[in-house]
């Protein structure tokens, strides 16, 4: 093997799972759990069905399969710099009714690959993990017109506008892991208006 293809493997090496070099989104196509609120309206990557995940409810969802749409063609629509989804680990996005927050809604989080498990619960208000909740979290939330997310992701059932939000989560746990799971409960408490996300689609980002 020639010296410069060395250098670039080992770099590669060195880089990790988590590197910044994302190939695709892959979104959820399983439920984790046999809870009374299905995950299936999360199942496959932002079609406009979503579910309303209050108090006490929670979404749980696994194996995760490649989307249609590029990382490339999805930063365009997020309006993200090239190269943005390969610095996180997670998206999500959520229906918004009319008057509704601007951004991604109050939430609880847990994810694990059957080796590790970490969780936290995210604040609407200050955008970052509840203090006390899980440490080594980042958040960085927005939102889309239902013109602009239908033009990415056309369907009947988009009928309304949607905001997003991705995640960096501890790397103690491997996204890359083909166990990798995802739960989502509603919160946190106290919160206004803005403590009931409806999840239209979950996606790992690798």
């Amino acid at each position: 093997m020639r010296s410069n293809q060395v250098m670039f493997f080992a770099a590669l090496a060195l880089l990790g799972p988590h590197s910044a070099f994302a190939q695709n989104v892959q979104w959820a196509s399983k439920q984790a759990d046999d809870a009374v609120v299905t995950s299936a309206a999360v199942h496959g990557q932002p079609d406009g069905i979503s579910t309303a995940v209050g108090f006490y409810n929670s979404v749980y969802v696994r194996d995760f399969k490649a989307g249609k749409v590029g990382t490339a063609q999805l930063e365009k629509a997020m309006k993200l710099s090239a190269g943005e989804l390969g610095k996180w680990d997670l998206i999500v996005f959520e229906s918004e009714a009319p008057g509704s927050g601007a951004y991604f809604d109050g939430s609880m989080w847990m994810v694990q690959d059957m080796q590790k498990m970490v969780s936290t619960v995210y604040d609407s208000r200050t955008r970052a993990s509840v203090p006390g909740t899980g440490s080594g979290w980042s958040f960085k939330t927005g939102r889309m017109t239902m013109a602009e997310f239908k033009a990415i992701y056309p369907g009947p059932r988009v009928m309304a506008d949607a905001a997003w939000l991705l995640i960096k989560f501890p790397s103690v746990v491997e996204k890359t892991s083909p166990n990798l799971a995802v739960w989502m409960g509603g919160g946190p408490i106290p919160s206004p208006d803005d403590n009931m996300p409806t999840p239209d689609a979950i996606g790992v980002i690798r």
